[in-house]
């Protein structure tokens, strides 16, 4: 489906052909339409919408629906492109009720049969998601009486859902970084090997040992991260999608959460709680790398200066509540301590005796095989 972007910056989703068939839920474009098969079976709802708005027959069961792009030109020149349709019904006629009005998410589950009509919002493969989401904003909505200050408390209770796996995981992170000199001595006794080496793989198992013995998964710091981002696409699909929050106030200059943040106040502060939530987190990367992690905010938030303002208001204030866990882990398990190489005093006299290097495996192997 293609979509339009306008100079707001949102994605809108132009007038197009809409039906649920053997429940599957298609939508045609309107300049499409015409040179499109003619859909043919039974069909739990079956119209045209478009970003906002729905004008569909109700479970006409077996029918044949027929679609065509209506043109009409519009002020200044201006040329706009409708989408008409024709129902027929196959086999005995049968009574038709339609619906026509906003694609408000209560609503349409009232009016269509086993709520299929909600599936006209296209709230995307992160449906699951958006639904009870979007009921949970509701539900905030209900007593606030603020969607701006809904999605601000909303945030922090989801935050506060997931500080306990946040804690565990930069636990885990901070052990991963103090094995890090552990793991370089490691990594440079097999430094001299080819990757086809076949006794690489023991570096490999070297590592996991290591990481076995100190009780560290070093996959553990990922998982957060994971667990966020479909809230994060769920988020944007709910404020780009959902009705409820076209001109929603927000108050002081945000007027419409759905639009983006006219004076680019919001994203500006989402960056810079990002730099300093870089800064507060232990890594245990190398200086390349790090360098790279600098980089994503900078990527982000120019990303997030043309996103609706109340995505940009859950991920500020997503990161401050990640900011204050992170003060309070430092504070309860104290900062990461320096990165320092620890190397044994064998290892330093054999680094002056190479040179400034430490023997690879390949230089240990073929000493052995000497002896």
């Amino acid at each position: 489906m293609r979509l339009t972007r306008f100079f707001t910056g949102n994605v809108v989703q132009p007038p197009s052909a809409i039906y649920n068939k053997d429940g599957k839920t298609t939508r045609v474009v309107a300049e499409k339409s015409a040179g499109e098969p003619v859909p043919e079976g039974k069909f739990l709802f079956a119209g045209v919408d478009d970003h906002y708005f729905l004008a569909a027959a109700v479970d006409p069961g077996q029918a044949r629906i027929e679609y065509r792009p209506v043109s009409v030109s519009g002020a200044d020149d201006t040329r706009r492109v409708f989408i008409a349709h024709t129902i027929t019904p196959i086999g005995n006629p049968r009574s038709l009720r339609f619906f026509v009005g906003p694609k408000q998410l209560e609503t349409l589950r009232a009016a269509g049969i086993n709520g299929e009509l909600a599936y006209a919002i296209n709230f995307g493969m992160f449906k699951w998601l958006v639904i009870p989401l979007l009921g949970a904003l509701k539900w905030v909505y209900g007593y606030i009486g603020n969607y701006g200050w809904s999605i601000v408390l909303l945030t922090i209770i989801i935050n506060l859902v997931m500080f306990p796996l946040r804690h565990k995981s930069l636990v885990s992170m901070r052990k991963t970084q103090a094995l890090q000199p552990q793991i370089k001595a490691i990594q440079d006794r097999y430094a001299d090997l080819k990757a086809t080496d076949p006794d690489r793989q023991k570096m490999n198992t070297e590592v996991m040992n290591l990481y076995r013995e100190k009780g560290v998964n070093p996959a553990a710091g990922c998982v957060p991260m994971l667990l966020t981002m479909p809230v994060l696409f769920a988020f944007y699909s709910m404020l780009s999608q959902a009705i409820e929050l076209r001109g929603a106030d927000f108050g002081f200059w945000i007027h419409d959460l759905s639009l983006k943040d006219p004076f680019y106040v919001t994203p500006l502060l989402m960056g810079a709680t990002m730099f300093l939530q870089q800064w507060m987190t232990p890594t245990s990367a190398d200086p390349m790398q790090q360098r790279m992690m600098m980089f994503m905010p900078l990527v982000l938030t120019a990303v997030f200066l043309r996103l609706p303002s109340g995505l940009a208001i859950y991920y500020l204030v997503s990161n401050l509540c990640q900011i204050g866990q992170q003060y309070v882990t430092n504070r309860t398990i104290g900062r990461p301590p320096a990165a320092v190489p620890l190397r044994s005093a064998g290892e330093k006299r054999l680094k002056n005796a190479g040179g400034g290097k430490t023997p690879g495996a390949a230089s240990i192997k073929q000493g052995e095989r000497r002896a």
